[in-house]
């Protein structure tokens, strides 16, 4: 069985609109029709920086019918919430998730301080003061 060309592109899909809770089991069931590589393990979430879920996710499957079965889920509920579903390849789902999440290598040294509970009038000098 032929799972797509190393390191090419590959048949991934990216899905957006996941609820923040969502598990595997869940995204397993919402593709239901459509035959995932290695089961739960190929399915990638998208985690911010922080490390909460961001609601996105890769789902790597098995061949290119499967990803034009996986593309007529667009726009499908899952609970409350509308699913999107993008085509994707492997290098677009490694380059996110390298870059994404708590342990992203850029995550200590990207020049940003984040400020919460800043007055609504607050001015960049009154930042830079403080």
């Amino acid at each position: 069985m032929m799972l797509g060309t190393e390191g090419g592109e590959g048949f991934v899909v990216k899905v957006r609109g996941l609820p923040w809770s969502c598990s595997a089991d869940e995204v397993q069931r919402f593709f239901s029709d459509c035959k995932i590589q290695n089961g739960a393990q190929g399915i990638r979430f998208i985690y911010t920086r922080e490390g909460r879920p961001s609601g996105e996710a890769f789902v790597e499957l098995e061949s290119e019918d499967e990803v034009k079965l996986a593309l007529k889920k667009d726009r499908e509920t899952m609970g409350h919430r509308y699913v999107e579903v993008f085509k994707s390849n492997n290098v677009e789902m490694d380059w996110v998730l390298k870059h994404t999440g708590p342990n992203s290598p850029d995550t200590a040294n990207d020049g940003f301080v984040r400020l919460r509970g800043l007055p609504f009038g607050c001015s960049k000098e009154e930042i830079v003061q403080f």
